[in-house]
């Protein structure tokens, strides 16, 4: 997600927030007694019954782990992320790759449980939630998170901070949710490179300040991820001015192949000269100057109510459109490549400027076919695709 290719990445000012995991994986004769059985294996995994044993995978971020009963979080005051994004160093070509020794690279394995009254505060952190930052072949499944309250500045999540090369599967974020970040801030993935299947969010999440990217329900921005049998239940709020990318589902989906079979239910309200939103995705696409490939969005439903003022534009029931912004035309000089199919939507669109009801702005080489929709556009029917190239030229748009 770096500049050339457009999700908008802070600079590194923030690094001296990030957490420090307590270990590098490993184990010692000593590993057992730590935890309910088995020895850490693919084939023994670690068991999990505790949350003084949960607590422990900071230790062993390599091991596998299996998960055997309920956890309730309410006595820890201020939850220490289980892995940590630590760049391997301040050049900008590795700002998003990051010390494998510090993330978590093993296997979690809910088994079905629920881990429950989740607390973070750490308005300057990055990589903030349960996992802070997964990476490698890591992957997080079957798992149940209730009522987490995490506050971070960026890469914040109820779940997993960032993603990168892992896998997220199965995963659900139920109950009172509270996500509030100012850069990429997702119920169950803050942002990232990873896959995201079969996964449920119900979540309030807050986008603060001005200048921002990356809020959806679901996930925040995400990159080369694919995306399948996903829903979100909440709302995306974003009162700053000139922010990018609000989903209800996924703030973006940048070069990503697939985003299949999705639903959403959100409310979304957005301030001054916010650009991309839409119910399921901010913006998508795939940049091919041989016009030859584009994000396929198929088979997803659900109703949105998207509240915004005049200012805000590239809105969408389904997504708002393929990233462009004036500010990166140097790096990206048209919108990514869309093609939405088979969707459908409801609600309504209340205030804001090139909306439709299932595509915001169609470039040239973006399309909506066999989409339906009831959904409104400040009261009234309203066309699928709110504008394309020929009706506002890219030198228009914000």
């Amino acid at each position: 997600m770096k500049k050339r290719s457009l999700t908008l990445w802070v600079l590194l000012l923030l690094m001296a927030f990030v957490f420090m995991s307590g270990g590098c994986g490993g184990s010692s004769d000593d590993d057992t007694s730590k935890f309910a059985g088995g020895s850490g294996t693919s084939a023994d995994p670690w068991q999990i019954s505790t949350a003084a044993q949960l607590g422990e995978v900071r230790n062993h971020l390599d091991g596998h782990f299996a998960l055997t009963s309920d956890i309730d979080l309410a006595s820890f005051e201020n939850w220490t992320p289980m892995g940590a994004f630590v760049p391997i160093s301040d050049a900008q070509e590795d700002e998003e790759t990051p010390v494998m020794e510090q993330t978590f690279s093993g296997v979690f394995d809910g088994g079905g449980h629920t881990i429950s009254n989740i607390t973070i505060n750490a308005p300057e952190g990055v990589a903030v939630g349960l996992f802070g930052c997964v990476a490698g072949t890591g992957s997080v499944s079957n798992l149940t998170v209730t009522n987490a309250n995490v506050q971070g500045q960026m890469l914040v999540a109820g779940v997993i901070g960032y993603g990168r090369g892992s896998s997220v599967e199965n995963v659900k974020l139920i109950g009172n949710n509270s996500i509030k970040g100012a850069f990429l801030v997702g119920g169950i993935v803050g942002g990232g490179f990873c896959d995201i299947i079969g996964c449920e969010a119900q979540a309030n999440v807050t986008l603060s300040g001005d200048n921002a990217q990356g809020g959806g329900v679901l996930a925040g921005g995400m990159e080369t991820s694919d995306i399948a049998d996903c829903s979100a239940t909440g709302t995306v709020t974003a009162l700053g001015t000139g922010n990018i990318g609000i989903g209800g589902l996924v703030a973006c989906a940048m070069e990503s192949e697939r985003v299949l079979r999705c639903k959403f239910d959100v409310t979304i309200t957005v301030g001054e000269n916010n650009v991309l939103i839409g119910g399921l995705l901010g913006y998508a696409g795939i940049a091919d100057g041989a016009g030859n490939s584009a994000t396929l969005i198929s088979d997803c439903s659900g109703n949105a109510v998207i509240n915004a003022p005049a200012t805000a534009e590239r809105i969408g029931g389904i997504v708002g459109g393929g990233f462009f912004v004036q500010e990166y035309r140097q790096y990206r000089p048209e919108p990514g490549a869309i093609r939405v199919t088979n969707c459908q939507t409801g609600g309504e669109i209340n205030g804001g400027s090139i909306a439709g009801s299932v595509l915001g702005y169609a470039y040239n080489n973006s399309s909506a076919e066999g989409c339906t929709s009831d959904m409104k556009v400040n009261g009234a029917a309203a066309a699928q695709i709110g504008a394309k190239l020929g009706d506002i030229t890219l030198d228009a748009l914000r």
